[in-house]
């Protein structure tokens, strides 16, 4: 029979809570499911330090797994939806650390010579809180912790004992516990040597408690086979209990991002995390997308489907296949999870306030009141609702759910073939960040991979730098017109000169933009830049370049650049510098009687600016412009089947002013059509194609000087 759980200080909690008129008690359907779960933990419990249903001070493992979560939340979706105003909810998360470590950098209630990996698995938001509050104590606190793991006592493989009160035992619960903190330490703090340790502990796991008879990984083993719940042969367990797995699961998606790719055995833990994945998708059960308490029980009698290990395997199969760990076939479980989990485990009431049922509230194996690890055991251990082991978990899986929409509003894609690693900006807070320059140093964290910046709708008013260590990135915006990167520099600023003055300059390479619009507003009063690229293999789809002098400035000869479906409109030399760019299908609008490029191609460089299907367009009362002037001598520019409008003067080019640029520069032109494409009429000096000639500009190849591995169509 399962047993219910109710706790006596209850009572107490809810008559304070009654009287505490600062607290909403209706938490709004319109939030999204991880702000509902948040609000309506905070309205149950209104002091952090009550969560898990405590009736005094705690330092263990669920608060740090739920206040964790919560601040997940806040990160992600600021102050403006965080409950009752204001930053409640990072308040909350700090009344608990600040309750709990002491001036000195102790902890209430952690002994370090207890040696529980249990008592480590709260460190992990103080790294967030120390992050924010930078107060020394809780650097002294995460220190003292990490301390606990250079005289935990050891297995001869290196593996940590789950207590010191359970000698030689491995448990599924303490890599999670113990594993993602000394990850994230030796992360923040430099201390690489410690990886392989880290490593160690997850390959040392899987050898100790799989059982490959079931195809599973068993809750525990005693390396020792002393325990009586040890078999002899193997000193596992007896039943691969779910919400073990689940901590696995976690324990594989939170330590990873931590580890760089090119650690020595990092491959090896993702081998395994795919073998688990693939564990839990052949145990979800068919009907409801769940899992049971004991999984080499599924669907036996007395078994049932447990909410905390469910929200833990959902949460690690939807990070993962973010995370690209595993194959994207798995966001279908995940979603079939989510949803099943929504309908069967999910309760609210009048008020609002949401309900998690069918938790185990705790299982173990041997202690005082010795546990014995069968069946029977499992299943009637004690069932409550609101047990922080499923809430903390769909939390996270709720973030990750709320993050896939928004992916998909922003992305017409497969979901999974976009998303891999994704940062969210939003100017309203409900994203990651809140401007492109946070995101750039967020992305510092996932230099490993492939990164998805989404920029919602907005006007970004800011000073962007794309720096030269980032690479292999996509920032997508929202909606090219309405999502919005602006300054208003300009060289006049205090001697600042042109080169000074752009919205966004990227020196990374490797990075593709879409549906962006980048603008310079300075008033016209000279140069004002609105893209300044050094990059190589920069992309940019479907943008928007908007300035007046000198809007985009490709700044560094040699690197290499493609155009694609793109408006650029400008006055003076709107186009100008040294790289090597095709322009693809791109409107070139000229807002005044002027110039519409400046190449400065260097001698050595066969191809500069070129400008293919093209079409050239004009303000109203603009009738004077020309196609091109050599900033330098060698200056090469192209146009190819462009459809240019009457603005374009008949002469088409300029010699800026010296008669010997007439003998070096390199302009061409090829079938262009439209009232200013007059190839009778154009300087002598520029040059009309031939057929083979003008084939050579639909070869990627020769236009970049690159073989196979880079060919810009493709992107």
């Amino acid at each position: 029979m399962k047993k219910s759980f109710v706790c006596n200080f209850i009572l107490s909690g809810l008559l304070l809570l009654s009287s505490l008129d600062l607290f909403a008690q209706r938490v709004s359907s319109d939030l999204p499911w991880s702000l509902r779960m948040v609000e309506s933990e905070m309205i149950r419990w209104p002091e952090s330090w009550q969560l898990d249903f405590q009736p005094k001070l705690k330092w263990d493992y669920c608060h740090g797994l739920e206040l964790q979560s919560m601040l997940a939340v806040y990160d992600r979706y600021g102050e403006q939806y965080a409950p009752f105003g204001g930053k409640k909810i990072y308040d909350y998360a700090l009344a608990y650390a600040d309750t709990m470590v002491n001036a000195d950098g102790t902890i209430k209630m952690y002994k370090r010579e207890e040696f529980s990996l249990d008592r480590i698995n709260s460190g992990k938001f103080i790294f967030r809180i120390y992050e924010q509050e930078k107060a020394e104590k809780y650097k002294k606190a995460l220190a003292l912790m990490r301390s606990q793991l250079d005289d935990h006592p050891r297995n001869a493989d290196g593996g940590f004992w789950h207590k010191k009160v359970y000698p030689n035992q491995v448990w599924l619960d303490g890599i999670y516990m113990g594993a993602p903190f000394y990850a994230e330490y030796a992360y923040r703090n430099n201390q690489v040597n410690d990886y392989a340790d880290v490593i160690n502990q997850f390959l040392m796991a899987a050898r100790h408690t799989y059982d490959a008879k079931n195809d599973l990984f068993r809750h525990a083993c005693d390396v020792s086979r002393k325990q009586k719940w040890s078999d002899p042969k193997t000193g596992q367990s007896l039943h691969s209990w779910g919400r073990a797995m689940g901590w696995y699961a976690m324990a594989f998606v939170d330590a990873l991002e931590f580890i760089p790719e090119q650690e020595a055995g990092r491959d090896s833990m993702l081998v395994i995390f795919n073998h688990l994945a693939k564990m839990i998708q052949k145990r979800q059960d068919e009907k409801t997308g769940l899992w049971y308490q004991v999984l080499d029980k599924s669907g036996e009698p007395g078994n049932y489907l447990e909410s905390s290990c469910s929200a833990m395997f959902i949460y690690s199969l939807f990070k993962g296949v973010r995370k690209g760990y595993i194959d994207k076939s798995y966001l279908k479980v995940a979603i079939k999870g989510y949803k099943g989990f929504l309908d069967r485990f999910i309760k609210v009431d009048k008020d609002g306030l949401v309900t998690i049922t069918d938790a185990c509230a705790v299982a173990g194996l041997g202690g005082k009141v010795y546990r014995s690890g069968d069946y029977e055991y499992y299943i009637n251990e004690t069932i409550r609702d609101n047990d922080p082991k499923a809430v903390g978990p769909f939390i996270l899986a709720s973030l990750e759910w709320e993050r896939l929409q928004e992916v998909k509003k922003i992305v017409n894609v497969v979901p999974a073939q976009q998303w891999k690693d994704t940062l969210i900006v939003s100017r309203d807070g409900t994203g990651d960040y809140r401007t492109l320059t946070e995101a750039m140093e967020g992305v510092r964290a996932f230099m490993d991979y492939c990164v998805t910046i989404l920029v919602k709708n907005g006007v970004y008013k800011e000073k962007v730098i794309i720096p030269s260590w980032l690479q292999n990135v996509e920032i997508i915006g929202e909606d090219a017109e309405k999502t919005v990167i602006t300054f208003d520099d300009h060289a006049n600023i205090n001697k600042m000169g042109t080169f000074r003055t752009y919205t966004m300059k990227v020196e990374g390479n490797g990075i593709t933009f879409r549906n962006l619009t980048i603008e310079n507003n300075a008033a016209q009063l000279g140069q004002a830049v609105a893209l300044h690229t050094e990059g190589d293999r920069l992309v940019f789809i479907n943008c928007r370049f908007l300035g007046n002098q000198d809007t985009i400035y490709t700044g560094t000869a040699g690197t290499r650049l493609y155009f694609k479906d793109c408006y650029i409109e400008g006055t003076t030399d709107f186009i100008f510098g040294p790289s090597t760019a095709l322009f693809d299908n791109c409107t070139i609008h000229s807002k005044r009687d002027s110039y519409i490029t400046a190449a400065s191609t260097p001698q050595d460089i066969e191809v500069g600016y070129v400008f293919r299907h093209c079409k050239l367009t004009a303000a109203q009362g603009v009738t004077k412009v020309y196609l091109g002037r050599p900033w330098r001598p060698y200056a090469a520019t192209v146009f190819v089947e462009c459809e240019m409008g009457k603005h374009i003067l008949p002469a088409g080019w300029h010699n800026w002013g010296k008669v010997s640029n007439e003998k070096t520069a390199r302009y061409a032109e090829y079938k262009s059509t439209g009232e200013g494409a007059n190839a009778k009429a154009r300087v002598s000096w520029s040059k009309q194609l031939k057929k083979d000639e003008a084939a050579r500009y639909n070869d990627m190849k020769y236009i970049y000087k690159t073989g196979s591995e880079w060919l810009p169509q493709a992107e």
